[in-house]
C-alpha cells in the first residue's frame, strides 16, 4: 500500500525522472534556434544544434551569468550573447574567445541535461538513472492518420489535474452537455481499468449525442494514460466503418499550480474538410473545462486520498491518483524503487461511500 504521507513536493522530484515536452519544435525554430522554457521550477534554454540534434541546459552563462537563451547557435554549439564562449550539447565548454589556443578546463561546464525531439516536439529529461521513455503517439506512426497539431496552451492549474480532466467521466454530462455529454444520463458507465507497460487503460464508451458535429471526437473510445502526464484517446467514429480518430495530450508542469498543455488531433477520415474545423470542436470543449479546471482548489492534485470525497463514478481518477502516490513514495526511496513502481500491478476498488 503506498504510503499516504506522500505530498505533492515528493511526486514534483519524482517527475525529474520522466520526460516532458518544453516546446514544439516550430516554436524553436521561430525562435532562431534558441528558446527560453520552463520546467518543473526551472529556466532552461533549448536548443536546435543540428540536424536532428536538440540540447537543453540552465538558461545561465555561468562566466558571467546571463541567460544563455539571449545567444545563438554557431558551429554544433551554444554561443553565449555576452562574451561569446561556447557551450557544447553536454554542457562543456568548448570555445573562450578571449583565450585563444588555451586548454579550457574541465570544470568549465553548464548544467546540462537529456533532450530529444519526437512528435514535433522538444522533450527533457531533468534526472536520468530510471528506464523512462517519451510517451507514445499512436497516430504519428500510423500513415493512414492525418495528425493535426493544436496551439500549446498554458493554465492555471497543476499538471496532473490537467490530465484528470481527461479522464474524469463524470464531468462529462455537466461541463460538456451537449458537446460530450448529456446531462440526463449522468452515470458513466463502468469500466474495465489495466495497468499494462507503464500506462492506466480502459475503453468507455460515449453516450448519444443529439446533433453531434461530425468534427466531435466521440464513440467507442480507448484509453491509454502513459505515466504520469499524458493521455491518448482513439475513437471508432459510429456509422462509418474503419474510421478512427485520435486525441492526444501532455500536461508539461512549469511550476507548481501551473501547466503547459501540448496536444493533438487525428483522423483517417473526412481527409477533405479542413483541419480547422475539428480543432474548432477541440476549442469549444477547452472553453467549456477551463473555467472549472483552472478554479479547482488547490491547483495541484492532492495525494491523501482523504483530502477529497469520491463516488464510485471516480474510480478511473482515484487508481491515477493511486499510480501518482506509488510514482511519489518511489521517488522518495530511490531509482530502483521509482522503476518497479512503474510495473504492472492490479487496479484497486475505488474506496467510496457512494
Amino acid at each position: 500500500m503506498a504510503d499516504q504521507t506522500v505530498t505533492t513536493e515528493d511526486l514534483w522530484e519524482a517527475l525529474e525522472y520522466f520526460w516532458h515536452p518544453v516546446a514544439s519544435q516550430g516554436e524553436v525554430r521561430s525562435a532562431g534556434g534558441v528558446l527560453p522554457v520552463r520546467l518543473l521550477s526551472r529556466d532552461l534554454v533549448v536548443a536546435e544544434l543540428g540536424p536532428g540534434s536538440v540540447a537543453a541546459m540552465v538558461d545561465r552563462c555561468p562566466h558571467r551569468s546571463t541567460r544563455l537563451s539571449l545567444g545563438c547557435v554557431e558551429r554544433g554549439a551554444l554561443r553565449c550573447g555576452y562574451h561569446g564562449w561556447r557551450w557544447g550539447s553536454d554542457g562543456r565548454c568548448v570555445e573562450v574567445p578571449s583565450a585563444p589556443g588555451k586548454p579550457i578546463p574541465e570544470r568549465f561546464r553548464v548544467d546540462s541535461f537529456e533532450a530529444v525531439a519526437e512528435h514535433g516536439l522538444v522533450w527533457v529529461r531533468l534526472q536520468a538513472g530510471v528506464p523512462t521513455r517519451v510517451p507514445p503517439a499512436p497516430a504519428e506512426d500510423d500513415p493512414a492518420m492525418r495528425v493535426v497539431a493544436g496551439v500549446p496552451y498554458t493554465w492555471p492549474t497543476g499538471a496532473a489535474r490537467r490530465v484528470e480532466n481527461f479522464v474524469d467521466l463524470a464531468h462529462f454530462a455537466w461541463v460538456h452537455d451537449g458537446t460530450l455529454g448529456d446531462r440526463s444520463h449522468p452515470v458513466p458507465p463502468e469500466v474495465d481499468l489495466a495497468r499494462q507497460g507503464g500506462e492506466l487503460r480502459f475503453d468507455f464508451v460515449s453516450p448519444d449525442i443529439d446533433d453531434q458535429q461530425p468534427t466531435a471526437l466521440l464513440g467507442p473510445s480507448r484509453y491509454r494514460m502513459p505515466m504520469p502526464l499524458t493521455v491518448n484517446i482513439e475513437f471508432e467514429i459510429a456509422g462509418s466503418p474503419g474510421a478512427r480518430r485520435h486525441l492526444w495530450m501532455t500536461a508539461s508542469p512549469l511550476d507548481p499550480g501551473v501547466c503547459r498543455t501540448f496536444w493533438s488531433v487525428a483522423r483517417n477520415d473526412s481527409l477533405d474538410q479542413p483541419d480547422e474545423d475539428f480543432l474548432e470542436f477541440q476549442h469549444k470543449v477547452l472553453a467549456e473545462d477551463e473555467p472549472v479546471v483552472c478554479n479547482q482548489v488547490p491547483a495541484e492534485i492532492p495525494l491523501d486520498a482523504a483530502a477529497e470525497l469520491h463516488a464510485k463514478a471516480d474510480r478511473v481518477s482515484l487508481e491515477y491518483r493511486r499510480w501518482l502516490r506509488e510514482i511519489a513514495e518511489a521517488g522518495r526511496r530511490g531509482r530502483d524503487a521509482l522503476a518497479q513502481a512503474l510495473g504492472p500491478r492490479e487496479p484497486m476498488e475505488a474506496p467510496c461511500a457512494i
